[in-house]
């Protein structure tokens, strides 16, 4: 048997991550992943600019009296004024380089007289008083994203404030998936009690792949799904087509060694595979490279299938999209009883129901016997996640992935 992480450190390594697309609109950049570093294009602010709603004046006007000459609201760049003069400003509006300082509203003695507004100063400001100088948050050439980042929306808002039209990134990956079995209905119009009552499963894989997807690769789409029988020439025949166009072709089912399990041939021709995995559940899950393109062949049993993709897929998509691999958003929990079947030297999944407790959060397993338990995914709030050699204990804290 092979281990998870032997398993994809061979497969990473024949693995070609998708081409760059181009410089990429900044607001259509969200969840692409960066080709290469993103560098501020001028200097950020490109002149003095308000922390803070108040009078901009020059500091060294300070202390006196200042008459107020106009406004400078948030958007506009404010006019020239003289010696003596100071501005009402809003925060965020772009001073004269020589107003380097604002005198914050409610510390200003505001004095009408002769039809004039007029602000008295008592102490001295210092420089840069509540405003920010030129270059403050970035300087031209300075690197703000890394190259292989998986592009967020905060970071399209931070681009874009900083004048960054464009960012260079990788085409999205793309992705098929073929369900397999002849027990399977892929029909969505019949109710599920309807289909179970004939005998026949829903399928559902289809659905855990795009929650994965949505969750956790926001850099691929699903550009096709199809349900096959146990037919090695269909499948045969639509694995070879699906290859033809994706990046990473994933199938659910025929990962066994039951005289209908075929999609395990895929691997045989391959470039490198890996397979046979001390994890638990998923162990018939098995991974090949062919032409630089992800075949993972995943367990059909959905809870098997939801440990082989988080534990196998998400890394090796990440690979393949060229993209430096992020954490799962995680919580601290205390671990409330002894882990039920425990098998050392696998890695492990478990599936958790959190709630409050003295110390935190507290994570408390929900039991499975066997991997055809699919109802226990109702209610699960994250997942253990364990390598081959974690054994906690009751009372133990321990990281648990969320699953929202």
């Amino acid at each position: 048997m092979l281990g998870v992480r032997e398993g994809l450190e061979r497969i990473s390594a024949c693995l070609r991550p998708v081409p760059r697309v181009g410089d990429v609109r900044i607001w259509d950049a969200a969840g692409l992943v960066l080709e290469d570093d993103v560098r501020a294009p001028e200097d950020y602010p490109p002149v003095p600019k308000a922390e803070y709603d108040g009078y901009a004046v020059r500091s060294a006007d300070t202390p006196g009296e200042l008459r107020v000459v106009g406004s400078a609201p948030l958007g506009t760049r404010a006019p020239d004024i003289e010696l003596g003069e100071a501005l009402y400003v809003t925060t965020g509006a772009y001073l004269p380089s020589y107003l380097d300082a604002v005198v914050p509203q409610e510390d200003a003695q505001v004095v009408e007289r002769g039809g004039s507004t007029y602000i008295r100063v008592e102490e001295r400001v210092e420089p840069w008083s509540y405003v920010d100088p030129p270059g403050y948050h970035a300087r031209r050439g300075d690197v703000m994203v890394n190259s292989g980042r998986v592009l967020t929306r905060l970071d399209v808002v931070a681009l874009a404030s900083l004048g960054v039209d464009a960012v260079p990134a990788r085409r999205r990956v793309r992705v098929r998936s073929l369900s397999v079995g002849s027990e399977l209905s892929p029909d969505r119009e019949t109710s599920p009690s309807s289909l179970l009552r004939r005998g026949v499963i829903p399928e559902s894989n289809s659905m855990l792949l795009a929650w994965y997807l949505e969750l956790r690769a926001p850099f691929a789409e699903l550009v096709g799904s199809a349900v096959l029988p146990d037919d090695p020439a269909v499948i045969s025949r639509e694995a070879e087509r699906a290859l033809e166009d994706a990046d990473v072709l994933v199938t659910f089912g025929g990962s066994g060694p039951s005289s209908v399990d075929f999609t395990r041939r895929l691997v045989e021709s391959a470039d490198c595979s890996a397979g046979d995995f001390r994890m638990k559940p998923g162990k018939p899950a098995k991974l090949a490279a062919l032409d630089g393109k992800l075949i993972a062949v995943l367990p059909g049993h959905p809870l098997a299938a939801l440990h082989a993709t988080t534990r196998l897929l998400d890394p090796l998509m990440h690979v393949i999209a060229g993209a430096v691999e992020r954490p799962w958003p995680s919580k601290r929990a205390v671990l409330k009883e002894e882990l039920p079947e425990r098998k050392r030297g696998f890695s492990q999944q478990y599936l958790v129901k959190l709630s409050g407790g003295e110390r935190g959060d507290v994570a408390t397993i929900i039991y499975r016997h066997g991997t055809g338990v699919t109802s226990k995914l109702a209610g699960v709030d994250a997942l253990l996640n364990l390598d081959e050699d974690e054994v906690p204990r009751p009372g133990d804290y321990v990281d648990v992935d969320m699953v929202l």
